[in-house]
């Protein structure tokens, strides 16, 4: 990924540097549980492992001779473990090093994307509860429907963080497993035992069952609680975009950015490139999926798709994250203009409470629909009153009459059930 949707720590992980370090860390794992079961000489770990280092350079003057990363990366620890380094990467094949070193960097990358998802769940809920009380417009197909909270739309958001976070976890325990079962899968030249004791102190879990490679179903997996959980972010990130909008006005992020060619600007620049970076995560998806089918035991189609999908995946959720962090954490409430935009309408916003209240003193629904609908279409048009409307209409004067239409009564009730929710999220989560 490009430097400039590259962040710390995740940045770090995914360095060619980082890549050796965990191709050592597998090499030795095995080389450090062949010893006691006696598959190399006894003080072979100690000798090796006090020489070993990651010498990038060394590597790449190999890998110019002899076409082939791994094998230039054994050739420089050979070189620099002398006699005893005849006994590294015994028994193993390519992939068992490197799927087993990905694993390792999937698992790790998960840790540091759930942090930073905990971190915004947490901070959604905050907001959640303290705008728990600001009645907003609630709109459908763009449209304005009914009251709702500035509250609930944090404590939606909240919630369906915490459905990724869980999909995140999922995908962490699938990939935190390793293989180092020889060509094709079969030990045929390494024991279960070693795998077992090796993976044991890497942290990972022993496959099952694999071929020559980890199956990529797993890695299709995180790509896919990555992709929906962009898609969360995509989500939120559009909906500030649309309040932002002129015409609505309600919030705004922290720091908009201005335009060249029109100083009166101010636009939710971040909020649009997460919009579009979510639908890189899902292309990346997509390719993952591809991955899965492989020739027979493995073909190499994978390897470099994965080269840059994954990496990219991870890095540019990390990126997202924090960057929809710090929007929500510093995002710009304009109270005054949702109340401004709340009266619009000319309390038409209401009228499915007009509806019920005239059904409710006895007048047929369908009658009732069409007088309220009316009634409203009326306001909208002449931004006449709503509730006057209603009451010049002949055919409900007797209903009205008996019907209790108290819009602070409605927006209490609004405010109460508002209260009640983020209640019941806090609970679960909080």
């Amino acid at each position: 990924m490009i430097e400039r949707y590259s962040l710390s720590p995740m940045r770090e992980l995914w360095t060619l540097e980082a890549q050796y370090a965990r191709w050592l860390e597998v090499e030795l794992a095995a080389l450090a549980a062949m010893e006691p079961l006696g598959e190399v000489p006894t003080g072979t770990y100690a000798a090796v492992q006090s020489k070993l280092h990651v010498d990038s350079a060394r590597i790449a003057q190999i890998e110019v001779e002899i076409h082939h990363d791994l094998l230039a990366f054994i050739r420089s620890l050979e070189e620099q473990a002398g006699a005893p380094g005849r006994f590294i990467h015994q028994g193993l094949t390519s992939s068992d090093i490197k799927d087993t070193a990905l694993s390792l960097q999937m698992r790790d990358g998960l840790d540091i994307l759930l942090r930073e998802a905990d971190g915004l769940r947490k901070l959604l809920l905050t907001k959640a509860v303290e705008y728990q009380d600001l009645v907003i417009v609630g709109r459908t197909h763009g449209m304005h429907a009914e009251p709702t909270t500035l509250g609930l739309k944090f404590g939606n958001w909240a919630a369906e963080i915490a459905r990724d976070i869980a999909r995140l976890k999922q995908a962490k325990a699938t990939i935190s497993v390793g293989k180092l079962s020889g060509p094709v899968g079969t030990y045929s030249q390494i024991s279960p035992a070693v795998e077992k004791l090796a993976l044991e102190k890497l942290g990972l879990r022993p496959a099952l069952i694999a071929t020559q490679v980890l199956q990529r179903d797993r890695h299709a997996e995180v790509l896919a609680a990555i992709a929906i959980t962009g898609a969360t972010l995509e989500k939120i990130a559009l909906e500030i975009r649309h309040l932002s909008r002129t015409e609505i006005g309600e919030v705004e992020e922290p720091q908009p950015e201005g335009s060249s060619s029109m100083p009166h600007k101010r636009n939710p620049i971040t909020a649009e490139r997460i919009c579009g970076l979510a639908r890189i995560l899902r292309s990346n998806l997509q390719a993952g999926l591809e991955n899965i089918a492989l020739w027979h035991e493995r073909d190499m189609s994978h390897s470099s798709v994965e080269r840059v999908v994954i990496p990219d995946s991870f890095l540019l959720l990390h990126y997202m994250l924090v960057k929809i962090s710090a929007i929500v954490s510093g995002l710009v409430i304009h109270a005054d203009r949702i109340a401004e935009n709340l009266g619009l309408t000319h309390g038409a916003i209401y009228s499915q409470a007009a509806l019920i209240e005239l059904v409710k003193h006895g007048m047929p629904r369908s009658e009732a629909h069409a007088a309220v609908k009316q009634a409203a279409e009326r306001a909208i048009a002449d931004g006449g009153d709503f509730f006057v409307a209603l009451q010049e209409n002949p055919a409900i004067a007797s209903y009205l009459e008996r019907a209790a239409l108290d819009i602070d009564t409605l927006l209490s009730h609004v405010r109460a059930m508002s209260a009640e929710i983020i209640a019941r999220l806090m609970k679960e989560w909080g």
